[in-house]
Protein backbone atom coordinates (compact mmCIF):
# COMPACT_ATOMS: atom_id res chain seq x y z
CA UNK A 1 0.00 0.00 0.00
CA UNK A 2 2.92 2.36 0.79
CA UNK A 3 4.68 1.69 -2.50
CA UNK A 4 0.98 2.64 -4.63
CA UNK A 5 1.28 6.48 -2.39
CA UNK A 6 4.56 6.59 -2.84
CA UNK A 7 4.21 5.75 -7.04
CA UNK A 8 1.17 8.24 -6.97
CA UNK A 9 2.99 11.00 -5.45
CA UNK A 10 5.67 10.45 -7.93
CA UNK A 11 3.70 10.40 -10.87
CA UNK A 12 1.13 13.21 -10.11
CA UNK A 13 3.49 15.04 -7.51
CA UNK A 14 3.90 18.26 -8.98
CA UNK A 15 0.58 18.47 -9.42
CA UNK A 16 -0.30 18.05 -5.86
CA UNK A 17 2.55 20.47 -5.22
CA UNK A 18 0.80 23.10 -7.54
CA UNK A 19 -2.71 22.70 -6.39
CA UNK A 20 -1.37 22.67 -2.77
CA UNK A 21 0.35 26.01 -3.01
CA UNK A 22 -2.24 27.75 -4.93
CA UNK A 23 -4.07 26.54 -1.67
CA UNK A 24 -1.72 28.11 0.45
CA UNK A 25 -0.96 30.98 -1.51
CA UNK A 26 -4.93 31.62 -1.02
CA UNK A 27 -7.18 32.65 2.30
CA UNK A 28 -6.95 28.93 2.95
CA UNK A 29 -4.08 27.93 5.66
CA UNK A 30 -2.32 24.80 4.01
CA UNK A 31 1.40 24.06 4.82
CA UNK A 32 2.67 23.70 1.13
CA UNK A 33 6.49 23.81 2.86
CA UNK A 34 5.29 20.46 4.42
CA UNK A 35 4.92 18.79 1.08
CA UNK A 36 7.61 20.43 -0.50
CA UNK A 37 10.19 18.82 2.08
CA UNK A 38 8.19 15.38 1.50
CA UNK A 39 8.51 15.06 -1.82
CA UNK A 40 12.05 16.30 -2.57
CA UNK A 41 12.52 13.28 0.29
CA UNK A 42 10.51 11.01 -2.38
CA UNK A 43 12.99 12.41 -4.99
CA UNK A 44 11.33 14.56 -7.34
CA UNK A 45 13.13 17.36 -9.03
CA UNK A 46 13.57 19.77 -7.11
CA UNK A 47 14.37 22.61 -9.61
CA UNK A 48 10.30 21.52 -10.73
CA UNK A 49 9.19 21.63 -7.04
CA UNK A 50 10.85 25.25 -6.74
CA UNK A 51 8.99 26.47 -9.92
CA UNK A 52 5.15 24.22 -9.65
CA UNK A 53 5.13 26.19 -6.49
CA UNK A 54 5.61 28.99 -6.92
CA UNK A 55 3.55 29.52 -9.59
CA UNK A 56 0.94 28.23 -7.63
CA UNK A 57 1.49 30.00 -4.92
CA UNK A 58 1.79 33.02 -6.92
CA UNK A 59 -1.69 32.32 -8.41
CA UNK A 60 -3.11 32.19 -5.35
CA UNK A 61 -1.86 35.36 -4.00
CA UNK A 62 -3.18 37.06 -6.95
CA UNK A 63 -6.53 35.64 -5.94
CA UNK A 64 -6.22 37.41 -2.29
CA UNK A 65 -5.19 40.61 -4.19
CA UNK A 66 -8.51 40.24 -6.93
CA UNK A 67 -10.53 39.91 -3.17
CA UNK A 68 -9.17 43.29 -1.95
CA UNK A 69 -9.17 44.58 -5.31
CA UNK A 70 -13.69 43.81 -5.19
CA UNK A 71 -14.03 46.18 -2.59
CA UNK A 72 -13.05 49.81 -2.21
CA UNK A 73 -11.10 52.31 -0.06
CA UNK A 74 -14.08 54.08 0.70
CA UNK A 75 -16.01 50.88 2.34
CA UNK A 76 -12.70 50.05 4.06
CA UNK A 77 -12.55 53.55 5.48
CA UNK A 78 -16.01 53.37 6.61
CA UNK A 79 -15.48 50.16 8.07
CA UNK A 80 -12.54 50.71 10.13
CA UNK A 81 -13.09 54.34 10.91
CA UNK A 82 -9.93 55.77 9.24
CA UNK A 83 -9.68 59.46 8.75
CA UNK A 84 -9.22 61.08 6.03
CA UNK A 85 -5.74 62.48 6.35
CA UNK A 86 -4.28 59.02 7.51
CA UNK A 87 -6.23 57.36 4.26
CA UNK A 88 -4.60 60.05 2.31
CA UNK A 89 -1.46 59.57 3.67
CA UNK A 90 -1.60 56.38 3.05
CA UNK A 91 -2.76 55.89 0.09
CA UNK A 92 0.25 58.01 -1.19
CA UNK A 93 2.68 55.89 0.38
CA UNK A 94 1.32 52.32 -0.59
CA UNK A 95 1.02 53.73 -4.31
CA UNK A 96 4.56 55.06 -4.40
CA UNK A 97 6.48 51.68 -2.10
CA UNK A 98 3.56 49.33 -1.34
CA UNK A 99 4.06 46.97 -3.84
CA UNK A 100 7.19 46.08 -1.84
CA UNK A 101 4.81 44.57 0.91
CA UNK A 102 4.19 41.95 -1.58
CA UNK A 103 7.68 40.35 -1.43
CA UNK A 104 6.50 39.52 2.26
CA UNK A 105 3.36 37.72 1.16
CA UNK A 106 4.74 34.29 1.63
CA UNK A 107 4.63 35.00 5.48
CA UNK A 108 1.48 32.98 6.80
CA UNK A 109 -1.90 34.70 7.73
CA UNK A 110 -0.02 38.32 7.58
CA UNK A 111 0.84 37.56 3.55
CA UNK A 112 -3.02 37.31 2.38
CA UNK A 113 -3.55 40.39 4.38
CA UNK A 114 -1.05 42.34 2.79
CA UNK A 115 -1.98 41.18 -0.70
CA UNK A 116 -5.47 41.55 0.06
CA UNK A 117 -4.59 45.44 1.32
CA UNK A 118 -2.38 46.39 -1.75
CA UNK A 119 -5.73 45.11 -3.68
CA UNK A 120 -7.92 47.07 -1.98
CA UNK A 121 -5.87 50.48 -2.20
CA UNK A 122 -5.33 49.31 -6.14
CA UNK A 123 -1.33 49.21 -6.33
CA UNK A 124 0.12 48.38 -9.54
CA UNK A 125 -1.41 44.86 -10.08
CA UNK A 126 1.85 43.49 -12.38
CA UNK A 127 4.09 45.04 -9.77
CA UNK A 128 2.76 43.17 -6.83
CA UNK A 129 2.54 40.42 -9.08
CA UNK A 130 6.14 40.24 -9.82
CA UNK A 131 7.33 41.56 -5.96
CA UNK A 132 5.09 38.54 -5.16
CA UNK A 133 6.54 35.65 -7.16
CA UNK A 134 10.04 36.77 -6.22
CA UNK A 135 9.62 36.68 -3.14
CA UNK A 136 7.73 33.08 -3.11
CA UNK A 137 10.41 31.86 -5.31
CA UNK A 138 13.22 32.74 -3.13
CA UNK A 139 11.30 31.29 -0.18
CA UNK A 140 10.60 27.30 -1.63
CA UNK A 141 14.69 27.68 -2.88
CA UNK A 142 15.81 28.54 0.66
CA UNK A 143 13.52 25.34 1.86
CA UNK A 144 14.91 23.36 -0.80
CA UNK A 145 18.82 24.69 -0.01
CA UNK A 146 17.84 24.08 3.61
CA UNK A 147 16.93 20.63 3.18
CA UNK A 148 19.69 19.30 1.02
CA UNK A 149 22.13 21.10 3.46
CA UNK A 150 20.38 19.18 6.52
CA UNK A 151 20.79 15.88 4.29
CA UNK A 152 24.32 16.90 3.53
CA UNK A 153 25.15 16.67 7.19
CA UNK A 154 23.43 13.76 8.15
Amino acid sequence: MVDVLIDFFKDYGYWGMGILSFLSGSVIPVASEFLLILFLGMGLNAMWLIIVATVGNTIGGISCFMLGYLTNKNTVQRVFRIPDNRMKRADILIQKYGFWAASLSFVPFIGEALIVALGVMRVNKYKVTAVMALGKFLRYAFIVASYYGVISIL
